[in-house]
């Protein structure tokens, strides 16, 4: 079926089905049919509390901030294990490795902290009932005492060539990254 003779059916379509076709033409990155069907659904009308908008946006990011920090921790570990199983100067490149992923990690950790408390927002309100919180935990740990400082990230940098030390991420950045996200966010709930 073509999406034009799909098209004369979007009315039939139930929140499912309208659903599984948006995510197909995002895939196929057809934004004139995401767009028919986005603008063919009918709308409802919810009440909600004025902080549902707000509190929708906080969670997406929260979301999306813990797993970025499950995968920088992810690539921290294998690092490391990789590190502990070489030797010589294999095993120095690897333990660095490490250390920018521990520095990656914590800044990671240090621009959402930030956020929050800007927000005045406790950012350890869900982390701890949430999945993979105690790898989490020992990420932090072993992150504080085996990452990199900004310092040696940057020197360590300079030293490979391999990306400029002056684009290293910071965590002023990763704030303003989740603000500029949430403020989106916000003026599409609020």
């Amino acid at each position: 079926m073509t999406t034009t003779k799909l098209a004369r059916h979007y009315d039939a379509l139930d929140p499912a089905e309208r659903l599984s076709l948006v995510l197909a033409a995002c895939a196929r990155g057809d934004d004139v049919e995401h767009a028919r069907l986005a603008d063919s659904a009918p709308n409802v009308t919810w009440n909600v509390p004025h902080t549902f908008g707000r509190a929708l946006a906080l969670l997406l990011l929260a979301s999306h901030q813990r797993m970025k920090l499950l995968e920088l921790a992810g690539l921290f570990f294998r690092a490391r294990a990789v590190a502990d199983q070489m030797e010589g100067e294999n095993a120095e490149r690897m333990t660095n490795v490490a250390g920018v992923y521990g520095y990656l990690f914590r800044t990671q950790s240090e621009g959402w902290e930030r956020f929050c408390e800007t927000e005045r927002l406790d950012p350890t309100v869900c982390e701890q009932a949430a999945p993979g919180a105690d790898v989490l935990n020992i990420a932090t740990d072993e992150a504080e005492a085996f990452g990199f400082t900004e310092a040696q990230t940057r020197e360590h940098l300079k030293r490979e060539g391999k990306a400029d030390p002056d684009a290293l991420l910071i965590a002023a950045d990763v704030e303003a990254q989740v603000r500029k996200g949430f403020r989106s966010l916000l003026a599409k709930w609020e």
